[in-house]
């Protein structure tokens, strides 16, 4: 099911698909709010530029957020200050302060319809634990430090207890509207925009990139797509995972506005308006990429019924996350090549961190200094801070690889696999990615991952297949959806 943003959604004018080779001053891979907000400010220096998109405008990872914007991190400003110390957290603060501005600038210099709104975060508990207090303690010590406008508060208007802390003057909008605003000026400014071109290489070398029908030589290659694709070392310690988002409309009560980060131990919430409608939003569930236990979207909607009065359930989606071994993003120039970029480690904070890697991305491109280049950098090593996180990642890598390769089942003939159902097993001795359809049509592909040779699981919620080492996803047609991966899973007749 569709995102609530695609409500009133607009549509963006592209240029076809390319059928000759081109050559332009950048190339940037991913039309989400990292990609375009690069682009905008390469435009108006001068720069010929061209942004390829495997989908559509804005219906990745920007289009599945909250389309909530904050200056702290939705994982709380006191575990970051103890990871990094005060000027650490408070330079975080600073620079995405400025990425919310900067989106709030481009809203209102080109009037674009996506009902940017101030609105103030909350940090609540829900119950009296008494061990909870010194750490909202903290939090609110490390917001003030940080130089945010922080309080204790009861809360907003919700139909049960809770009390937090209030940051004032944060923001909500539409993400998937917001890109499509972007998109359309920047095709007016002369921008070059395909849709539905998914890339299949990066020759950074040569300056070459490739997708099924051209190629396309540029000065400067930059990857806004999420995590960098291909093989890079980055993603030996990157934590992927998903949340999940649900919309549901209220029979009675009210509507509380905010962005709402509810500790028990997480949920987030949200109100969104379109016309003359309301509705709830609830984002939680957070479980590893390719790790599916339960019905995330059932669990989500017994904790809405079990809080509020509802009387339907309209949209349902979800999206995904890399989160960084040393819990700050990566932006810039990636090791060895220097007209190669990328913006990675976003946690659940992409909004403001990928308006902020635009910024910086386009910066180091047109040679301009950016405050934020060095604190942020693509190329820094960080062992102190990271060797944790990359020695858990890398034993979950090698768990899944030992149990995938030895425990799949075995299939005696694909009569086995039911109607709706995806199953990954061993038929004459090779692994396999089977599904039939609701109509009955079966679907056969390797289950090895072409990324690094991982073997996929079913992810039944969103009926698609999911690689529990890097995070690559791949449709029931064995596309790629997102993550590292260049190519589509191969195919068996």
């Amino acid at each position: 099911m569709d995102a609530i943003w695609t409500l009133g959604s607009h549509s963006v004018a592209e240029h076809p698909a390319l059928a000759d080779n081109v050559e332009v001053d950048v190339v940037i891979v991913g039309a989400g709010i990292t990609g375009l907000t690069a682009a905008q400010a390469l435009v108006e220096a001068g720069q010929r530029v061209m942004v390829l998109e495997a989908g559509n405008v804005g219906a990745g990872v920007t289009g599945g957020s909250t389309g909530n914007l904050y200056a702290t991190l939705a994982s709380g400003q006191a575990p970051l200050r103890r990871k990094w110390g005060d000027q650490v957290a408070a330079d975080v603060v600073r620079a995405r302060t400025q990425a919310l501005e900067h989106v709030e600038s481009l809203v209102a210099r080109f009037s674009i319809d996506c009902q940017f709104q101030r609105q103030p975060a909350y940090r609540l508990l829900t119950e009296d634990r008494q061990h909870s207090q010194h750490d909202l303690n903290d939090e609110l010590d490390a917001l003030i430090s940080a130089g945010l406008d922080a309080e204790i508060t009861d809360g907003p208007r919700l139909p049960f207890d809770s009390w937090g802390i209030r940051i004032a003057n944060q923001a909500q909008f539409n993400p998937l509207h917001y890109l499509q605003g972007l998109a359309n000026r920047l095709i007016g400014e002369g921008a070059f925009i395909h849709q539905r071109s998914p890339v299949r290489e990066i020759d950074a070398a040569n300056g070459l990139v490739k997708t099924d029908t051209a190629c396309i030589k540029a000065k400067e290659i930059v990857q806004a797509t999420h995590t960098p694709k291909g093989i890079n070392l980055v993603q030996a310690g990157m934590l992927v995972s998903r949340e999940y988002a649900l919309c549901s409309k209220l029979r009675s009560g009210e509507y509380p506005e905010g962005i709402i980060w509810l500790l028990d131990p997480f949920h987030s919430l949200r109100s969104y308006r379109h016309g003359d409608e309301q509705f709830l939003l609830v984002i939680g569930e957070k479980h590893k990429t390719g790790e599916h236990q339960g019905d995330h979207y059932q669990l989500l909607r017994e904790y809405l019924e079990s809080r509020f009065d509802i009387e339907a359930f309209t949209h349902q989606w979800s999206a995904q996350q890399y989160s960084s071994p040393d819990g700050l993003p990566y932006i810039g120039r990636m090791h060895g090549r220097d007209n190669l970029y990328m913006a990675t480690g976003f946690a659940a904070d992409g909004l403001v961190w990928g308006t902020l890697a635009g910024q910086i991305i386009a910066d180091q491109i047109l040679g301009k200094e950016n405050p934020w280049q060095e604190r942020f950098g693509a190329r820094r090593i960080t062992p102190g801070k990271s060797a944790l996180q990359y020695a858990k990642e890398n034993v979950t890598v090698t768990k899944h690889m030992l149990k995938d390769y030895f425990g799949t089942e075995k299939l005696e003939s694909f009569d086995e696999v039911q109607e709706g159902e995806g199953r990954v097993a061993t038929l004459d001795g090779e692994k396999l990615a089977i599904h039939r359809t609701e109509n009955g049509e079966l679907k056969v592909f390797s289950a090895v991952c072409p990324h690094m040779k991982c073997i996929v699981h079913w992810n039944a919620a969103e009926a698609s297949w999911d690689c529990p080492c890097h995070g690559s996803r791949f449709d029931t047609d064995g596309e790629v959806i997102e993550g590292p991966a260049y190519r589509p899973l191969t195919r068996h007749e």
